[in-house]
């Protein structure tokens, strides 16, 4: 019997990874009709066809190992013997592999995607998105000495590199930094599937793009003041940036010369461990580099567009922030009897589907963290 071929991209998370999963989602029928099953939820599939940010196609079971499941989606794949599973958590989770290997070796052919960033790109972008989701309020620099400048996905890529070597399993190292244009393609490219990549639909899309300087700033400044009191309030305004501003110019977070120094040489036997997997020409950056010069002309065209961008995400920052605010105290008037008469209610087969939705809104808006009240708003939008 043949062995179930696995296409596991495990991440690392910042490299892309929510366009890679809203382009296989949306290029899900035409992956089959190549025998390569890309196994996702249908609610989750029109969530991430629409560009809104999931977690993929692949979710942790608390009573199964990652072996178990991958042997249960081989089963459960019939005939079809090529299956793609992307999740930023099975970055976390692949060494464990390892551990029951001959469970799995004689029924499953693995091969791992893994996509990794220059140490500075990638600390800027989990710097950024401890601010916009978890109220970091802290600068850069002091984010980076209180863990000490090391780079924990560094760390795990080199682990999860060194595991895959040990056991044999392909496994295909793709630098984003040199590739953030093509980064979706080359992935359906690794899958054997370059014919079924929806250029037409991700052409010049940017999907949960980083902050500008200017952003950052001050969306450390509103954590600084709301956040204890409105713990979503970042989550928030970073949404309506990436979506109502999406092609605003990113920048990386400012560093001193003293502190690059020391990030590179904390990450540096790592960097050198992943630089092994990858082509001469497609490393990683092992060290600081010295800044290129501008020519004036391009400088005073960048700074312009910067100044008019910024006076946009001050706009819109202003107005969300108030706008948020605002419906907290509404929020306040509705007790968690009358939310849940409102969800029992929403399930009635007589309420259109406009009303349904409405009256989901108005519960959201006063039970902003339910889970289950956020999917079941989700399964009224796209019903």
């Amino acid at each position: 019997m043949p062995k179930t071929k696995f296409f596991l991209h495990i991440g690392h998370g910042k490299t892309g990874t929510s366009a890679i999963q809203s382009a296989l989602a949306m290029a899900s029928k035409d992956l089959l009709r190549s025998q390569i099953l890309y196994p996702i939820e249908p609610i989750e599939r029109q969530k991430a066809a629409q560009f809104d940010i999931t977690s993929g196609n692949w979710k942790q079971h608390p009573d199964k190992s990652l072996s178990q499941q991958l042997l249960e989606h081989s089963k459960a794949a019939g005939e079809t013997n090529t299956i793609v599973l992307s999740s930023e958590s099975l970055f976390w989770q692949i060494t464990s592999l390892q551990e029951d290997q001959i469970t799995w070796a004689e029924q499953l052919d693995l091969t791992v995607i893994l996509a990794v960033r220059d140490v500075e790109e990638m600390l800027s972008s989990e710097y950024q998105q401890r601010v916009k989701r978890h109220g970091e309020q802290k600068p850069f620099e002091q984010f980076l000495r209180n863990r000490q400048f090391v780079s924990s996905h560094h760390k795990k890529a080199a682990e999860v590199l060194a595991m895959l070597q040990q056991c044999n399993i392909p496994v295909n190292v793709i630098n984003y930094s040199l590739n953030k244009v093509r980064i979706t393609e080359l992935i359906f490219e690794v899958i054997g599937a370059k014919q079924a990549y929806p250029s037409a639909a991700m052409d010049g899309k940017v999907i949960n793009r980083s902050l500008s300087q200017k952003e950052l700033q001050t969306l450390t400044v509103v954590n600084a003041l709301y956040h204890k009191q409105f713990p979503w309030i970042s989550a928030r305004i970073s949404d309506a940036l990436a979506k109502q501003l999406p092609h605003v110019l990113s920048q990386k977070c400012r560093l001193s010369k003293g502190s690059r120094e020391k990030l590179y040489k904390q990450n540096h036997e790592h960097i050198a461990f992943i630089n092994q997997h990858l082509p001469a020409n497609q490393t990683l950056m092992s060290e600081p580099q010295t800044p290129i010069q501008e020519d004036q002309s391009v400088t005073r065209e960048r700074n312009q567009r910067i100044r008019e961008e910024e006076e946009q995400s001050l706009e819109l920052i202003s107005k969300t922030l108030m706008v948020a605010i605002q419906q907290d105290q509404l929020s306040k008037r509705l007790s968690n009897s009358t939310i849940d008469a409102l969800i029992q209610l929403s399930h009635s087969a007589d309420l259109s589907k406009q009303s349904r939705i409405e009256l989901l809104e108005i519960a959201k808006l006063n039970r902003p963290q339910g889970q289950r009240l956020s999917k079941l708003l989700d399964q009224a939008r796209l019903s």
